[in-house]
């Protein structure tokens, strides 16, 4: 059974989490900042904030696009 975000994530982790546009795809530092049911509340380098709550789309930093 997959784990949720939260068991796998805690605040203060360092991330990346992708992103697909019109102009192509890219994955981007972030730090997790908050934990909330069903995902969590990441910021990026740029000072965002994003909700994620599909695992597809974050991975610990520094690991391949094939170990997400």
């Amino acid at each position: 059974m997959p784990r949720r975000l939260a068991e796998i994530y805690q605040p203060g982790d360092q991330v990346e989490i992708f992103f697909s546009d019109k102009t192509g795809e890219e994955w981007r530092p972030a730090k997790i900042v908050a934990l909330q049911h069903p995902g969590l509340w990441a910021r990026t380098a740029d000072g965002n904030l994003w909700f994620v709550t599909n695992g597809r789309h974050i991975r610990r930093s520094g690991e391949d696009a094939t170990s997400g």
